[in-house]
């Protein structure tokens, strides 16, 4: 699974831009910030501020979503993962920044997977920073109440410049099953934004085993007809090469096996 995590500072080319980003760099989920303009449908979830976007953008089918109308903050389960953007302006006063933190940890610390991301606006030389300001103690120690959530900031690199000026200010955490299995790096390619985009993987299963179509790798007793029809309701858009094309369509059907089947294990046989 590709995550692309990034700020769109609003731009109209900015958005044009990651649409193609999108495309080349094989994305399945954008966590956005401060995008020029929402995509309606079932696939895009949206605080209604216009501020913080979970998009599912590869096929992948949201199950759960969320938005709270006081807060920059929208969230989405997307396949087994919870998935958290959030967005702190800057002129944030520190009560409201303190009543996001706490409505996040409330609701990730629920869930076994999970991803944060967002622009906090916070310096913490934790993450980078010259120095620690009141947001980034704020930050941390509203965090600390998850034992679980490991933050992935492991460059110095900014994600954030403008006129000569950068800084770190664009985190992402993740639960504890999910770093095992996740890579993280600020990109550097073009975003027409004074912000980087960053670039998450979870090495998943799914993905690893997505162009090996094994027919034992479900145990058909378990099969639930019904709810393999409903994944299956989901659009599944074909996009790129005829090879690529086939990696999307695999994977489409391969989730709606998983939510209708339980795996088998490997290594056993009966005669």
């Amino acid at each position: 699974m590709r995550i692309l995590q990034l700020n769109l500072n609003p731009c109209e080319a900015a958005q044009d831009l990651l649409y193609q980003k999108i495309w080349e760099q094989h994305i399945d989920i954008a966590i956005l910030c401060e995008q020029y303009k929402n995509i309606y449908g079932k696939s895009w979830v949206s605080d209604v501020s216009g501020k913080a976007v979970v998009w599912a953008c590869d096929s992948q089918a949201i199950q759960v979503s969320e938005y709270y109308i006081a807060l920059r903050l929208g969230w989405a389960k997307i396949n087994v993962v919870y998935i958290f953007s959030c967005y702190a302006y800057p002129s944030i006063i520190i009560e409201h920044f303190a009543n996001l933190l706490d409505r996040i940890v409330l609701e990730a610390s629920c869930h076994m997977r999970a991803i944060i991301a967002g622009d906090f606006n916070a310096w913490a030389t934790e993450w980078g920073s010259r120095l620690t300001n009141r947001r980034g103690e704020v930050l941390l120690e509203a965090f600390a109440e998850m034992s679980d959530m490991l933050l992935m900031n492991t460059e110095t690199n900014p994600t954030f410049t403008r006129a000569g000026r950068s800084s770190i200010i664009d985190l992402t955490f993740v639960s504890g099953r999910l770093h095992r299995i996740a890579t993280w790096k600020v990109c550097g390619f073009y975003t027409n934004s004074d912000y980087h985009a960053i670039l998450i993987t979870l090495d998943t299963p799914t993905r690893k085993n997505s162009s090996r179509w094994r027919t034992n790798s479900w145990n058909t007793k378990t099969f639930d007809g019904a709810a393999f029809s409903l994944m299956l309701e989901d659009e599944c858009e074909l996009r790129g090469s005829a090879k690529e094309k086939a990696r999307t369509l695999t994977s489409f059907i391969s989730r709606a096996c998983d939510a209708a089947m339980t795996r088998s294990r490997p290594g056993k046989h009966h005669s």
